[in-house]
């Protein structure tokens, strides 16, 4: 019998992908209309009564559909097979999932609720990553690495990527936004991992809501960027380095000039004025070469999605130094403040020039124990806000224990925001506790993120006008 070369397992799953467990004269008459709709569409695009060619039928629309309900009766009418109203519709769903598109990950990808999918290995369960819920073992496994390989090349066609065993690894980043990492050996035992995102970024006023910030720090933080003091977002993996990122960019006023780059688009700004560089590694052009292409291009502010390697950071921290935009921004892997900047000294930064990157936000993945339920589960929680000590730029001296902050960090970091907005001490303390009430006030209110950010630039700004 052929296999489909995925299943639906019998074992106890927290996640149901409601796709249909199939008999096996189901999965062998599915395999064999796919093939024929594959082998149709290979002989060049032939059109059915609807006049959908075959080989474009991927999209899925009507034409596929009817496309998918012609094979199928017919295979059923050579093989003497009978059928009722309910297994055409479900075989035809699965027939199309598993010709075209995203095949059985369809239903995952479409899911809002999910923050990863991971594919483990052949024979192995499917995990998701539910939002709030934590990972959870789905119904699905992949039984065939043919099919398995057949499916990633399937993703990665429109973009130019295959998974082949002379090059067994693909990164890329779907049409929906979702970065995907693939692997098969000598690398691993067949690896999917697909990470999605929100169809909505978060705005400052949903992580204060979720509790990651508070008010005091939002305010702090707006007055920060206001200051045009790059900012240094770590953490570790799965933190929400970019959704904050993402989230304080709305402190930027929405007339200035953007530089987005990025090796993976995920930023989504509303700002108007905004240009997206994208690394082109084949061609030798890298993050690095890109930051320092923006020496060139007069931003008002340069956003560096993800600094990695050792040209990275130190084109960074040059971009940082130059002053060639009012702000420079990225994320960076590191558990603490303290590690960010040993990390890049390793990397070849000179302890001096560190000092310019102004502002230190540590946001940690962390494990939240209930004793009472005996329950585990997850929080992203900021650990620390810094501020480098010029004397001893290796020590960070304003730094938030989750209750309160260090007093004289606090007086270093107010007096650089004091030199950056032009405002004195009083004016300054005045302004912070009344952006404080802002967002303590504004922060029970459901809104999307493009109201907010309109919300936050009229408080701040006076508008949101370009």
């Amino acid at each position: 019998m052929e296999s489909l070369g995925w299943k639906i397992g019998e074992w106890r799953a927290g996640y149901k992908t409601g796709l249909r467990k199939l008999s096996g004269e189901e999965e062998e008459l599915v395999a064999s209309v796919a093939a024929r709709i594959r082998e149709r569409a290979q002989r060049g695009g032939e059109r059915d009564d609807d006049g959908a060619e075959a080989g474009g039928a991927e999209a899925g629309g009507r034409g596929g559909g009817q496309l998918v309900k012609g094979f199928l009766l017919k295979e059923c009418e050579e093989q003497g097979i009978s059928i009722d109203g309910e297994q055409q519709e479900y075989l035809c769903s699965t027939i199309h999932l598993q010709t075209f598109g995203s095949g059985f990950l369809q239903p995952l990808l479409a899911d809002t609720s999910l923050e990863e999918i991971a594919l483990i290995g052949i024979g192995q369960p499917v995990y998701v990553f539910v939002r709030g819920g934590g990972w959870k073992k789905t119904d699905v496994a992949v039984t065939s690495a043919d099919y398995f390989v057949a499916l990633v090349n399937r993703l990665g066609r429109g973009l130019g990527r295959r998974l082949t065993a002379q090059q067994p690894r693909m990164n890329a980043v779907l049409e929906d936004g979702s970065r995907l990492h693939a692997s098969m050996p000598p690398i691993s035992p067949c690896e999917l991992t697909i990470r999605k995102f929100s169809e909505q970024p978060l705005s400052p006023f949903d992580l204060l809501a979720l509790g990651t910030y508070d008010a005091k720090m939002l305010s702090l933080l707006s007055l920060c960027l206001q200051a045009d003091l790059p900012v240094l977002v770590a953490g570790n993996t799965a933190s929400g380095k970019t959704t904050t990122l993402n989230a304080l960019l709305c402190f930027v006023p929405a007339s200035e000039r953007m530089l987005l780059i990025e090796e993976t688009p995920e930023l989504r700004l509303p700002h108007p004025h905004q240009i997206r560089l994208l690394p082109f590694e084949e061609g030798g052009i890298g993050m690095a070469e890109l930051v320092r292409d923006s020496l060139r291009m007069r931003p008002d502010r340069v956003v560096v999605g993800e600094v990695r390697t050792p040209p990275e950071v130190r084109a960074l921290v040059e971009s940082a130094l130059s002053g060639q935009a009012k702000g420079c921004y990225a994320t960076f892997h590191a558990q603490s403040s303290r590690d960010a900047l040993l990390r890049m000294r390793a990397m070849g930064c000179l302890e001096a020039d560190l000092e310019g990157i102004g502002v230190f936000i540590v946001q940690r993945r962390v494990s939240v124990y209930s004793a009472r339920r005996r329950a585990l589960s997850e929080a992203r929680r900021v650990t620390e806000i810094a501020v480098a000590n010029p004397a001893d730029v290796m020590r960070p001296i304003a730094a938030y224990d989750g209750k309160r902050y260090q007093r004289g960090g606090m007086r270093l970091l107010m007096g650089k925001i004091a030199q950056g907005t032009g405002m004195g001490g009083r004016e300054l303390a005045g302004e912070m506790k009344a952006r404080e009430g802002f967002f303590a006030k504004a922060a029970g209110k459901k809104r999307g993120f493009e109201s907010a950010f309109s919300e936050i630039q009229k408080r701040l700004f006076g508008g949101v006008e370009a």
